[in-house]
């Protein structure tokens, strides 16, 4: 049976500050997760300073998107309901905190615009991110079976969450020594892993996780250069 389906296209801009003198908000992926269901932009907010700082997040709206779509943030291990857009934290100096404004357009077209501001409450210094998404069809196309899913992401982590094992796939990655490192978010390493790719193609890294705790972690995907960072939930 022959059927139609609709061809989805999402574009994403960020504009990021310039950082202030005892912080930096710094870009660090955005990507397709889960089965296409939602966008992630992903940023790390970094203590430049000597100090422990109090830092305030706030999401501002230049652009509404449509009713239907779901964007919340995550700071570190906490995941904010879509409507809280103000979250406060500490940051011992030299840490950072992981930074993710996800985004479930379920598949209606419209536009969303956000900025991003991480206010030093002592100081009032802010350094923002504007976020731009569209997500629109570009087309129909015949379907006569149901296809594959296809892969957006270099770096894919599932399950997530997990109890006991998680696996790290690696599609289309340019041919090299890759390191792969699961941290805690202390930063300290709990186990690293390398892989030599030879030719272009989907690869896959398993762990076992059982003997770690409930919580986040972290996970690195360094070659050269190239960085990739995923996080981790165990629920135990």
């Amino acid at each position: 049976m022959v059927t139609l389906k609709k061809i989805f296209l999402f574009t994403l801009l960020v504009v990021m500050g310039l950082g202030q003198s005892r912080f930096s908000f710094i870009h660090q992926d955005t990507s397709v997760a889960g089965l296409h269901e939602f966008y992630q932009y992903e940023a790390w907010i970094v203590n430049t300073s000597s100090d422990t700082l109090q830092l305030t997040t706030n999401r501002l709206y230049r652009t509404t998107p449509p009713p239907e779509w779901s964007a919340s943030m995550c700071i570190e291990i906490v995941c904010l309901p879509p409507f809280i857009d103000v979250y406060d934290f500490s940051l011992s100096p030299g840490d950072s905190a992981w930074f993710a404004l996800d985004i479930y357009p379920f598949e209606v077209e419209g536009l969303g615009e956000w900025s991003i501001e991480v206010i030093d409450s002592t100081t009032m210094e802010a350094d923002t991110a504007d976020i731009s998404y569209t997500f629109g069809a570009i087309g129909v196309v015949d379907e006569p079976t149901p296809p594959a899913p296809v892969e957006f992401n270099l770096v894919q982590v599932f399950p997530n969450p997990t109890n006991a094992m998680f696996n790290t796939a690696l599609h289309n990655m340019i041919p090299g020594g890759y390191e792969l490192t699961l941290f805690d978010l202390s930063g300290r390493t709990l186990e690293t892993r390398w892989l030599e790719i030879q030719r272009s193609g989907r690869y896959q890294v398993s762990w076992n996780v059982g003997g770690y705790t409930s919580g986040s972690y972290l996970l690195r995907v360094k070659s050269g250069d190239q960085l990739w960072m995923k996080r981790i939930t165990i629920i135990k």
